[in-house]
């Protein structure tokens, strides 16, 4: 019997979160601006809709009163259909 081919689809997701709700988001990390602390904000965000995804990379932007997150989430995907 042959099992179906899972594959991932990448999708770049992007957040604009008040900077005071991110840093009480990460306050488990010593440095606020390490990768590890963007993703798991990022993990939260995506918990927070029920979204199944699985964080990848992130890139951020910050600016006086909001952080940017630029997230690749990934999504199994079995036959063609993404399962979200």
């Amino acid at each position: 019997m042959n099992q179906p081919d899972t594959t991932l689809q990448i999708y770049h997701r992007h957040f604009k979160i008040p900077i005071e709700t991110y840093f009480n988001t990460v306050t488990d990390y010593l440095d606020p601006w390490d990768e590890r602390a963007y993703q798991h904000a990022v993990h939260q965000l995506l918990e927070e809709t029920n979204d199944r995804g699985i964080v990848g990379m992130v890139r951020q932007e910050k600016d006086d009163n909001y952080i940017y997150l630029d997230a690749a989430v990934r999504y199994p995907s079995m036959d063609g259909q993404v399962s979200r």
